[in-house]
C-alpha cells in the first residue's frame, strides 16, 4: 500500500486525540479499502502489511492474525465513529473551499446480510452527504439494526442526533440547507429543524392537508398542477393535528418540470409526478434547485454498494459495522477530495483520456488516478499542504 504512509500522517494531523496505535490501524483500515474496494474483512486483511521477520518462513496462520487484528480494531469501543467523523468535517470542508451555503443530504439505506453462523441481520445505515457533482461526498455514516434500536432511542431521535453533530461540528460561516426526501416528511422533523434555525427542502407527500392565512384548507394533489408548471404557497400551515390546522408554519413550492439547466439535456426528463417541496427558501426556483441535489445521494449509495459491496458485508454487529463505514466514510470523502478539490494535480494527457469516458462519477475517476500514479498528492489531503 504505497498510499499508506500519507493516509497516516493526514489522519494522525486531522484526528489528534486517537491513540497511536488506533490512528495506524485506522489508516491501514482506510489504505486496505482503498486498495481491495471492498468491505469484505477477509480480503481487506490480505492488504495488511506481514512483519518484516517471521519466525517460519511461510506462517500457516498468516491471515488469521492480520484478520483478528482488524477484528480488534472493528471491535475497540474505546474508537467512536461519530467522534471520529464529525471531527473531520472542518478540515474536509476547507478543502472544498469553505463553501457559504452548504448542501447536507440526509438519507437511510437498508440490507440484509447472512453471517456465517446463519444468523440474518437487518441493517439500517443513515448517510448524512455533501452533493457534488452527481455524486454526495459523505460526512457521517451510522450503523442500525433495524430490529434493535438503541434503548430509548426511536429512528427519529437517531437522524436528528445525527444532523445536530454535523451542523454543530460546521465552521463558522457555513450555512447549511437539510436536504431529505418524503421518508422524514413529518411535522415533528420540520418543527425541529425550524427550532433548530436550519435552513431545509424536504419532499412531503401526496394528499397532505395545508391551511393558507385565510383558514381555506386544501390537499396537495387537488391543486391542478399540470406538467410543466410551477406554483409557489408562502407561509401556509403544514398538516393537521386533532382536525386543527398545526402550529408549523411554512413556504410550499409545487413544482412538475425541471430546471431550466437541466431541461435542456436529453439526459433528463420530466418528473412523472409533481415534487411539493416544504422549505425555508424564499423562492421555488431555490427549493428546486437544492432538492435536484438531493437524488445524488441514491447514485452515492449505488457506490458504496456495487464497488465496495455493502450489500454482502458479514459483520455481527452496528457497532463494528459502524467503525467500518467509518473507515469507508474517509476513503470515498478524500477520494472525492483527489478529484473535486485539486483537480490541477494531474497530467493533462491523463485529464484528456479520462475526459473520453463520457460522465463518471468520482470515485470511479479517483480510483483510476490511484492505480495509475501509485500515490497520493499530498495536496488533496485533508490536514496537508
Amino acid at each position: 500500500m504505497t498510499w499508506y504512509p500519507r493516509i497516516q500522517a493526514a489522519i494522525k494531523t486531522t484526528l489528534p486525540f486517537l491513540a497511536a496505535t488506533q490512528a495506524t490501524n485506522l489508516a491501514l483500515l482506510v489504505s486496505a479499502l482503498l486498495q481491495r474496494q471492498t468491505l469484505c474483512l477477509s480480503e481487506l486483511a490480505r492488504a495488511y502489511p506481514r512483519p518484516a521477520r517471521c519466525r517460519v518462513p511461510t506462517p500457516k496462520h498468516d491471515l488469521l492474525h492480520r484478520l483478528k487484528r482488524l477484528w480488534r480494531f472493528l471491535n475497540n469501543e474505546r474508537v467512536d465513529p461519530l467522534v471520529v467523523q464529525v471531527a473531520l468535517i472542518p478540515a474536509t470542508l476547507a478543502q472544498l473551499g469553505s463553501p457559504h451555503w452548504l448542501g447536507l443530504a440526509i438519507d437511510w439505506t437498508m440490507f440484509d446480510t447472512k453471517l456465517p453462523s446463519g444468523k440474518r441481520l437487518r441493517y439500517h445505515v443513515l448517510r448524512i452527504a455533501v452533493p457534488r457533482r452527481g455524486r454526495a461526498l459523505p460526512l457521517l455514516q451510522v450503523a442500525y439494526n433495524r430490529d434493535l434500536l438503541p434503548a430509548g432511542q426511536s429512528q427519529n431521535h437517531l437522524e436528528e442526533a445525527a444532523l445536530r453533530a454535523v451542523v454543530q461540528a460546521l465552521p463558522p460561516g457555513v450555512r447549511p440547507v437539510i436536504l431529505a426526501d418524503r421518508g422524514f416528511a413529518r411535522a415533528t422533523f420540520l418543527e425541529w429543524l425550524q427550532s433548530q434555525h436550519l435552513d431545509y427542502v424536504v419532499r412531503v407527500n401526496r394528499g397532505t392537508c395545508l391551511t393558507d392565512g385565510q383558514g381555506q384548507r386544501c390537499q396537495l394533489g387537488e391543486d391542478g398542477l399540470l406538467p410543466g408548471q410551477q406554483r409557489w404557497l408562502p407561509a401556509v400551515r403544514f398538516g393537521l393535528f386533532h382536525e386543527r390546522p398545526r402550529p408549523l408554519t411554512l413556504n410550499l413550492a409545487l413544482s412538475w418540470r425541471l430546471p431550466r439547466h437541466l431541461a435542456r439535456s436529453p439526459r433528463h426528463h420530466q418528473p412523472e409526478n409533481p415534487w411539493y417541496l416544504a422549505t425555508s427558501l424564499q423562492t421555488a426556483q431555490q427549493a428546486v434547485a437544492w432538492y435536484q441535489q438531493r437524488w445524488w445521494i441514491e447514485a452515492s449509495f449505488k457506490d458504496s454498494k456495487s464497488r465496495f459491496r455493502l450489500k454482502y458485508v458479514q459483520v455481527g454487529t452496528p457497532e463494528r459495522l459502524s467503525r467500518l463505514l467509518m473507515a469507508l466514510t474517509i476513503a470515498l470523502c478524500w477520494l472525492a477530495l483527489l478529484v473535486l478539490a485539486q483537480p490541477g494535480v494531474f497530467a493533462p494527457q491523463r485529464q484528456a483520456a479520462l475526459a473520453q469516458w463520457g460522465r463518471v462519477s468520482f470515485v470511479k475517476v479517483a480510483l483510476e488516478y490511484l492505480a495509475t500514479l501509485q500515490d497520493w498528492p499530498l495536496a488533496c489531503l485533508p490536514g496537508r499542504s
